[in-house]
């Protein structure tokens, strides 16, 4: 965990110390002059009598994380050099929906950084946007809706310049093409502030009711099913599924390499492919784990067993072998009256994915405070807000071995198949909502339907003119912003 405050001091007294062993006390006293002669000529001393490295980022190796290479006394500590105790307070205003696991990092932020104050304001009108636009106090926002409206208005901070200039990010080991993922029309209007892979829970009372075993982390599709089916009787009220129904189809079809992207997408994110034939295979593929295996109740059984509302809450009935989670539902989690674990999503014909649903942060342009609220985009990046991510439950993006290492001692994780959210931390894929356009035309008009029908039955090519329509507006929108 990178501590910048501190590592300055460390070094200054080290460095200090170091001075005087070469040049003596006796030294010092009679030979002033020659001293602070030879203070300047020791000054390259620094790199060796504080242990520093170059600072360079050698590429992870595929079997394992980068060491930790934490730049903490490289790292941008503050929009200036000024002592602490001689700073202005500074309160920064976010605007979001929901805080939640945020508030931890917010407090991390301000130990390390105390003369730095993040309030949240949660009172949002239909849309984060809709509270700038109206000229709201805003340093930071949680984005909600895609970037269209935001670009449209001109309303964002182009963060690039920002991150060039910064050496936390850019010593900062992530995946291949991490940053690339929230760009749109090449530049960066948007980081993450959270990084959630998702899972699969599992009943592991179930697994022993049906003589079942827990997978290992290279477990596929068809193995998925096949378990599903063998835990299923609905003559009992026992099924192998609960929900696993929007977001586990739209990573089926990314694992079959039907899809590139997250919600149907193409590889530019520039159009849907939800009207070709591979993705509208693993469309049938999905739904007829309901229509045609049964290993997931229909929506009237559903109904009728009283297994509707959040799949996880029905889950916790015990009657369910699989449901698909998220750090958002380990509280719920902790109602549970039987032994349960996770298990990273399957492998399918392409690859091993999931999805990690990395909200996304910005900086309005009509922040007053824009250096100290790019601190704080920084601070993400570190290994102690990486951490403190970890310990709510989520996952890390930043490649470190300290990291890798530190799942096993979150509390959050203690008892679990840690190797399992180890491995769903590293796989791909991230959301590109960034450079959707019209994202909320797409929900609404595309993938919305599409999960719907996956519970209740349909053709899915009944959807292509839907399909069309969505791609010729997003081409449209894109061509007007510049994308």
């Amino acid at each position: 965990m990178y501590s910048l405050i501190g590592a300055r001091g460390f070094i200054t007294i080290l460095f200090g110390e170091c001075l005087l062993m070469k040049l003596g006390k006796r030294f010092i006293r009679h030979y002033r002059l020659a001293s602070l002669i030879a203070i300047i000529a020791l000054l390259p001393l620094l790199g060796a009598c504080s242990g520093g490295g170059s600072g360079g980022n050698a590429s992870p190796s595929a079997s394992s994380p980068p060491a930790s290479s934490s730049p903490e006394a490289s790292a941008s500590e503050s929009p200036s050099e000024t002592p602490d105790a001689e700073r202005e307070p500074v309160t920064l205003t976010v605007l979001a929906w929901f805080i939640g696991p945020n508030q931890a990092l917010f407090d991390k932020f301000h130990e390390m950084y105390p003369w730095i104050t993040i309030e949240s304001n949660t009172n949002i009108d239909k849309a984060v946007v809709n509270n700038v636009i109206a000229g709201e106090k805003a340093d930071l926002v949680f984005l909600d809706a895609g970037l269209s409206q935001w670009l449209s208005g001109d309303l964002l901070e182009e963060l690039t310049p920002y991150i060039e200039k910064d050496p936390r990010i850019q010593a900062a080991v992530m995946q291949d093409g991490f940053m690339d993922a929230f760009k749109t029309g090449g530049k960066q209007w948007v980081l993450p502030y959270a990084d959630i892979p998702m899972w699969v829970i599992v009943n592991k009372e179930m697994l022993h009711k049906y003589g079942l075993e827990m997978p290992g982390l290279d477990w596929t599709y068809d193995d998925f099913l096949e378990m599903a089916k063998q835990a299923t009787d609905p003559a009992a009220n026992d099924w192998g599924i609960s929900g696993m129904i929007d977001e586990f189809t739209n990573i089926l079809t990314m694992a079959n390499g039907s899809a590139p992207n997250y919600r149907y997408m193409n590889e530019d994110r520039s159009a849907s492919l939800a009207n070709t034939p591979a993705v509208l295979e693993d469309l049938k593929w999905s739904q007829e784990l309901t229509t045609k295996w049964h290993v997931r109740p229909s929506d009237i059984e559903r109904e009728k067993l009283g297994m509707q509302g959040d799949p996880v809450e029905v889950f916790l009935q015990g009657n369910s072998l699989f449901t698909l989670g998220a750090d958002w539902y380990l509280e719920t989690l902790k109602k549970a009256d039987f032994e349960w674990d996770v298990l990273p999503m399957p492998v399918g014909k392409a690859k091993q994915a999931t999805i990690h649903q990395t909200g996304l942060i910005s900086i309005p342009k009509a922040s007053k405070h824009k250096e100290e609220a790019f601190l704080y985009l920084s601070f993400l990046f570190s290994n102690e807000a990486q951490k403190t991510m970890i310990e709510n439950g989520s996952g890390s993006w930043v490649q470190d071995q300290e990291l890798h290492n530190y799942y096993a001692q979150a509390p959050v994780w203690q008892g679990k198949n840690v190797d399992a959210v180890r491995r769903s931390s590293e796989i791909c894929c991230y959301s590109p909502d960034a450079s959707i356009a019209d994202l909320v035309t797409l929900v609404d008009t595309v993938n919305g339907p599409i999960a719907s029908m996956i519970t209740k039955g349909g053709d899915f090519s009944s959807r292509i003119p839907a399909v069309e329509a969505y791609n010729l507006k997003a081409a449209e929108t894109r061509k007007a912003l510049g994308w």
